[in-house]
């Protein structure tokens, strides 16, 4: 079975149809991930086509800038295996360039890169962390798996004209970190029910970021939990989040 983070690669595809209509390329001066969440009816089965169906849900303008939510939906011979609701901020307007020419490392550069946890007993109160970090070359390995070809997480010049200082770690590589922390507490091939996270700044490759889960309750029955997330960089929040985990095995 493939891991909850292959939700990314599943959702670009859709995703892609939608940034490279020429209707919307005018509004991509300024492309922003707000939010991304996931929902996950099944694991996802080696040998097995997944067919995926994108829809623009809805838009909201606010001051020139336009908030996209964008489900995506995937399923397995009819039968649905993965929800998916993102929001982009979306502006034909572009970010002043950035005033900090942050020096990029090089390509092999990473600094700790732990595995998650072995699983855990989910009990209230639990707090599990690891370090992570991605080299550039990492990214750029990230943007073919999952067709994520954004030059902001590989090319310096299109990150600073963005207002960035360099070039970012993909959002959804970062919510992938989050979803194998909360599967340490988990079980089963589908391990988490739901996974949700709000991207709050930006992670440069090389940098080391903490990831956090904590058991925040466990249901009556025993057959789930949900956990807290974060991801932290320098002390502030670059992600937070939130994961239902299933601590059963047994898909519902």
């Amino acid at each position: 079975h493939a891991p909850p983070g292959y939700a990314a690669a599943l959702i670009f595809p859709v995703a892609g149809v939608l940034l490279n209509d020429e209707r919307i390329r005018p509004y991509l001066a300024t492309l922003i991930h707000v939010d991304q969440q996931f929902t996950f009816h099944g694991p996802f089965e080696r040998d097995t086509t997944i067919e995926m169906t994108g829809t623009v849900e809805r838009v909201r303008e606010r001051g020139g800038a336009y908030f996209v939510t964008f489900a995506a939906v995937g399923a397995k011979n009819g039968e649905g295996v993965l929800e998916s609701r993102s929001t982009f901020l979306m502006s034909d307007q572009a970010a002043a360039e950035s005033a900090t020419d942050r020096p990029e490392p090089s390509a092999g550069d990473r600094g700790p890169n732990e595995e998650a946890p072995n699983r855990h007993p989910a009990k209230v109160g639990l707090v599990l962390t690891t370090r992570k970090s991605a080299r550039r070359a990492d990214l750029v390995r990230y943007a073919a798996a999952t067709r994520d070809y954004n030059p902001l997480h590989w090319d310096h010049e299109t990150a600073r004209a963005a207002g960035l200082d360099g070039v970012v770690v993909h959002g959804l590589l970062m919510l992938s970190w989050l979803a194998q922390q909360a599967s340490a507490c988990a079980a089963g091939p589908a391990p988490i029910t739901t996974i949700k996270a709000r991207f709050r700044s930006a992670l440069g490759p090389a940098e080391v970021a903490h990831v956090e889960a904590v058991v925040a309750d466990v249901s009556p029955d025993e057959g789930e939990a949900n956990l807290s997330l974060r991801l932290v960089a320098d002390n502030s929040d670059v992600v937070t989040g939130s994961a239902v985990v299933n601590l059963t095995g047994v898909t519902r």
